[in-house]
């Protein structure tokens, strides 16, 4: 531990004992209580001074009396540098393992810095941003020491991951947001990302590793398994509440996928995470990003890597409506006084920090010198650039370090992340008088001020920043007219000046519905619970992609659940879980359906459970009694088991995916794996039945193993790519014909009829309805002779079918075959023999794809000027698909292209330089946007058509869908369809230079020569 003066060196402190307060008196009585020694004059004054201005920190020094003289020990009067600080945290970890010692060690040092830093703001011997950035210090070297010792006992339990080349793989943590800067609060959460260097690694064992007690390593830990861990402990060596409190709160939402994401990404998911998905809100999120613990260098690699995504070298000043409408949104939230919170309210903390970031990711790009993590930095940087003004920037700076005293006061009276300055009264005066003001009157003059100049110069961002009065007075005058009974002919007009409905008089009707159960949000009573929450309801409802949809919903919901309904409390205090539920009821009738038929579900929606769900948690959520094989459970609780769970965790994606939380690619990913996990378990099941009924199979003369069968997916299930209302494809194809092994009453039968029964029986679990839920549709015509042919095929029949009678177009859909159940012998046996055939023969020639093409587009899309197919329409999303598969046959030789996904596939094909690169970001743009009109389609409406036409209502929900707002005085859905026509002629004058000519124009050329004909 670095040593401090001794007791005669330390200067005596005025300022301390001069401080005699009531609430310090009390204060030093309290410590004294606890055993502490107030015969020091400094510490008394100390303690006191914590009791005034610091209470929140006050019980550390109670729960640990020799806390205040060990703060002493080194004068306030100087801050401690981020190396010192980092060498105070080595000292007093060294040597220690992780356990209860090693937490009880950092949250003891992080106190007693903590106080000292608390110390030195209020008594000013350190202004507000050298408190931020020794606060951040703090953080930093705490991670630092919890991440070390975390590594440390991971490696030496599991062992080392290290590269081909020998070398170990680092990992390292970035810190975000406020850590990121430099800027942490006293009350702040610590945002993390935590990365590796590479998956191309092998775990070493430790000398000596052993596994028979249980706490040995795992053999078939991965780098990303063993990371993982160390990740997780390092936040629980933090975060964790122990006797002797908490170090540093964790929050890991802000990494790829967000909260539904894996804790840890190696950089090379990361890079891909970003240049795929990443969204402004992301590239805000890491213009302050700042390697904090671990690996340094590999940090800034990462962040080198990244600097493309964020600063971008074209000046684009949409970024501005991005980050007004993220302020405007989080302002939504606030269920306090929005003039009594200084983060969020008008002119607070969020608005000059966003004016700022604002200019820093338009310009960044164009202006390195702008790529700087700090607040005041960047704007200092600005006005050398100039591109604020010397006033506008003195003047930020000034009121942004007021703004920040305010917080860090708020965080130190209250510690915990509140930003409500003290309502007017005693309380506000002693507040002021803390913060150097003669009265609450002058502290309120120049705050208002200060804010006043923020809000002014984040409005001049652009017309968007600035909030809707008028809108709102309307709302609110509506929510009086419903609760007043007003009828819905006399609501009409006030519904049309308040909300974007299609039908006023309809949506006046559901206002009405829920105004006559007191229960719900206009209901007497529910305005009485929970006053806010109509408004909050009502405001996400304008923003919703079908508003009228949402508004019957919301009726449906809240006449369901009725009085039993405890969460209006929870809405209105937490109002982005209101928008979430109101962005579902205006994005999906499917999923809305779902929800308002099973309002017990609402749990999963609105907790925390309500997240997007692992692959992990989906896998866990099958693992229950009700489906168990041994011994075989009920069938028709099978069948229940597994609709509840279907429909609880289509839920949460659904609703991470219209939320924006999920992309379309993680969305489709995760109800693949859902899908896999209802397979896997009907498939048991089936297989237990069955030959429980008929006996085992039995093995070949010859000796070897038992016949056995695989399910094998196709289609969108093989390329992890299943919809929301998608069919699942399969195949069954098992390894060898023979008969049963039959005892007792069990009746013998070949190979091909029992299998026959448990695909029979598989398909039946999965596709049959059930009150908890609806199921599958099983589609079997891909199998050998499609609906023709045997349901299940032997090995051996499949390769005949496939050397002898298979068309073009049956070879290419093994591109995406891929074994979701069954023997892992045969699927391995399988998977190769799929291979083979779908890549080992030479190309077809492209024109033979492009009629097939033709043919497709002609019998199915039915496309006409004004109606166009996302899927199977000109230029959309089969094109984009033929494509990556026609490039994938013809260089199947090459591995690194044989993916069944096809993102993964089109990024192989470009990587390995068979795709051009603009070609490629052509290809995947077009592809994601398809998707997500075509996903859009299907949640709007399950029934609908899955054309869409233009305009109209539908066209319109779907562009509010896909955040596409009216532009140049066009409805959404006409920006629609613009942006629909270029990517489908760019696609297909793609399709038709790649592979081979189409023959077909575009339905809107058809039409405009037609036109000129006339």
């Amino acid at each position: 531990m670095v040593e401090g003066p001794t007791r005669e060196e330390r200067p005596t402190l005025p300022t301390l004992r001069a401080v005699v307060t009531e609430a310090g008196a009390r204060g030093v009585a309290s410590f004294a209580e606890a055993g502490g020694d107030i015969s020091d004059d400094d510490v008394r004054g100390l303690v006191a001074a914590l009791a005034e201005h610091a209470p929140a920190l006050l019980p550390l020094a109670v729960a640990d009396p020799t806390l205040p003289r060990d703060v002493l020990d080194r004068p306030l009067s100087r801050g401690d540098s981020d190396a010192l600080i980092r060498e105070m945290f080595h000292a007093a970890t060294r040597g220690l393992h992780d356990g209860p010692e090693l937490a009880r060690v950092l949250r003891r040092l992080r106190h007693r810095i903590m106080v000292r830093i608390a110390m030195r703001e209020v008594l000013r011997l350190a202004d507000v941003d050298q408190s931020s950035a020794e606060l951040s210090s703090l953080a930093s070297a705490a991670i630092d020491a919890a991440l070390r010792c975390a590594t440390a006992d991971a490696f030496a339990r599991f062992g080392t991951p290290r590269a081909e080349d020998g070398r170990a793989v680092s990992m390292t943590v970035l810190g975000m947001g406020k850590l990121g800067g430099s800027e942490l609060n006293p009350g702040s959460d610590v945002d993390l990302m935590f990365f590796y260097g590479t998956d191309d690694a092998t775990v070493v064992p430790p000398a000596g590793a052993h596994t028979d007690d249980g706490q040995g390593r795992d053999d078939d830990l991965t780098p990303h398994g063993l990371f993982a861990r160390i990740a997780r402990r390092t936040t629980r060596l933090l975060a964790d509440v122990t006797e002797d409190g908490f170090c540093f709160r964790v929050d890991l939402r802000l990494r790829p996928e967000g909260s539904g994401g894996p804790i840890v990404n190696s950089l090379e998911s990361a890079e891909r995470y970003y240049a795929s998905f990443g969204r402004p809100w992301e590239r805000a999120a890491l213009l302050r990003a700042r390697p904090i613990a671990g690996d340094i260098a590999l940090g800034e690699r990462l962040l080198r890597t990244l600097r493309p995504f964020v600063f971008r070298r074209e000046v684009d000043p949409r970024i501005a409506d991005e980050m007004t409408q993220m302020v405007v949104r989080s302002r939504r939230e606030l269920h306090a006084d929005p003039k009594l919170d200084i983060k969020l309210g008008r002119g607070g903390i969020r608005e000059a920090e966003f004016f700022v970031q604002t200019l820093q990711l338009i310009w960044g790009g164009q202006h390195p010198e702008l790529q700087v993590t700090s607040t005041p930095e960047a704007l200092r940087r600005l006005r050398v650039a100039g591109l604020i003004s010397h006033r506008d920037s003195a003047a930020l700076g000034a009121n942004w370090a007021l703004l920040r005293r305010i917080e860090h006061r708020i965080h130190f009276k209250t510690g915990y992340q509140t930003h409500d300055l003290p309502r007017p009264g005693p309380e506000r005066e002693r507040f002021a008088r803390s913060l150097g003001f003669a009265d609450a009157s002058e502290f309120d003059r120049h705050l208002g001020a200060a804010r006043r100049h923020v809000a002014t110069l984040f409005d001049s961002l652009t017309d968007g920043a600035r909030e809707e009065p008028d809108a709102n007075d309307a709302l609110d005058a509506l929510i009086d007219r419903v609760s007043d009974g007003a009828a819905p002919d006399e609501l009409a007009d006030d519904v049309a000046a308040a909300l974007a409905v299609q039908d006023s008089l309809e949506a006046a009707s559901y206002l009405t519905r829920l105004a006559r159960h007191a229960y719900s949000p206009l209901g007497p009573v529910g305005r009485q619970r929970a006053p806010r929450l109509a408004s909050i309801l009502l405001d996400a409802v304008r923003d919703a992609g079908h508003p009228d949809s949402a508004l019957r919903f919301l009726a449906e919901f809240f006449t369901r659940v009725g009085r039993e309904w405890s969460y209006d409390r929870l809405l209105e205090s937490e109002p982005h879980v209101a928008r979430r539920l109101v962005m579902l009821f205006g994005s999906s009738a499917t999923l809305s359906r779902s929800l308002v038929g099973h309002p017990e579900a609402i749990d999963e929606v609105l907790t925390v459970h309500g997240r997007l769900p692992s692959v992990d948690e989906i896998r866990a959520a099958h693992d229950l009694p009700e489906l168990a094989v041994d011994p075989l459970a009920d069938i028709e609780q099978t069948v229940a088991t597994l609709r509840r769970i279907r429909r609880e965790l289509t839920l949460r994606i659904g609703l991470a995916y219209v939320a924006g939380e999920a992309p379309i690619e993680v969305a489709q990913a995760r109800l693949s794996a859902l899908a896999d996990a209802q397979i896997e378990r009907a498939y048991r099941y089936a297989e237990r039945e069955q030959t429980q009924r008929f006996g085992r199979p039995s093995a070949p003369e010859g000796g070897g193993s038992r016949a056995s069968m695989v399910v094998v997916g196709m289609g969108k299930l093989g390329g992890r790519e299943l919809g929301f209302t998608s069919d699942l494809d399969l195949m069954f194809v098992f390894s060898a014909e023979g008969e049963t092994e039959a005892h007792g009453e069990q009746r013998s039968i070949t190979h091909g009829e029992l299998f026959a029964r448990i695909a029979q029986r598989t398909m039946r679990l999965l596709s049959q309805h059930d009150e908890a839920g609806r199921g599958y549709e099983v589609d079997t015509r891909l199998r050998p002779s499609g609906s023709k042919g045997m349901l299940v095929v032997s090995v051996e029949g499949f390769e005949r079918y496939h050397q002898r009678h298979a068309a073009a177009w049956e070879r290419q859909a093994l591109l995406r075959a891929r074994v979701v159940a069954g023997d892992a012998l045969l699927a391995g046996q399988f998977t190769a023999l799929a291979a083979h055939i779908a890549y080992d023969a030479p190309a077809e020639p492209g024109e033979q794809l492009a009629n097939m093409r033709r043919r497709i587009e002609e019998e199915l899309a039915r496309e006409q000027v004004d109606r166009h197919h996302p899927k199977v329409g000109y230029g959309a999303l089969v094109d984009v698909e033929f494509i990556t598969q026609y490039l994938q046959m013809v260089h199947g030789a090459d591995h690194a292209v044989r993916h069944r996904n096809t993102l993964d596939a089109l990024r192989a094909l470009r990587e390995r330089g068979y795709l051009g690169a603009r070609d490629a970001e052509a290809l995947e743009e077009a592809y994601l946007f398809f998707r997500e009109v075509e996903q859009s389609l299907a949640l709007l409406d399950e029934a609908g058509q899955a054309s869409l036409l233009f305009p109209g209502p539908r066209a319109d929900a779907v562009a509010r869908r896909l955040r596409i707002r009216e532009r140049d005085g066009h409805a959404p859905g006409r920006v629609l369809r613009d942006v629909w026509r270029r990517e489908a002629t760019e696609v297909r004058e793609i399709f038709e230079r790649i592979v081979a000519p189409v023959g077909i124009e575009a339905p809107w050329g058809r039409a405009s020569r037609r036109a000129e004909a006339t």
